[in-house]
């Protein structure tokens, strides 16, 4: 078992996922870089990754609405934390259907905070990971 957080991050902007995956590996967590839906999902699959922090609008369109709603019906999928980040207004996009069955699941607007998605990332798996300082035998 991973001792640290690890994250996939699907943002299209090469400096925003940058400042990102520097941010996070200063407070001891990991990110997995993606710009495609196969990206994403690998890590997930195969254990490696604890959250996906995904950029709505990836290379101009719309591309991860589908994505999202295959997330919802995947029974191993749907519950797997996640957070949307988007530039558009979040009131607008009547997203919550969409994320409707994606139990742990936030929306955040850009430009967002750091320190904010940081908290999130935390909130959102600790239930998936063992508390610091708890050692996990099998």
């Amino acid at each position: 078992m991973r001792e640290h957080l690890c994250v996939v991050i699907a943002e299209d902007n090469c400096l925003l996922r940058g400042v990102l995956v520097d941010y996070l590996a200063a407070f001891g967590i990991s990110s997995i870089e993606a710009l495609t839906e196969g990206e994403i999902l690998l890590p997930l699959r195969l254990g490696q990754a604890d959250i996906v922090v995904l950029d709505l609008v990836l290379h101009g369109s719309w591309s991860m609405l589908p994505f999202l709603q295959r997330m919802r019906q995947d029974p191993d999928l749907q519950h797997f934390p996640l957070i949307i980040t988007t530039a558009f207004d979040i009131k607008g996009l009547h997203l919550t259907e969409q994320a409707n069955y994606l139990t742990d699941c936030v929306i955040l607007q850009k430009p967002y905070d750091l320190c904010r998605i940081r908290r999130m990332i935390i909130e959102l798996t600790k239930d998936r990971r063992p508390p610091v300082g708890e050692c996990v035998c099998r």
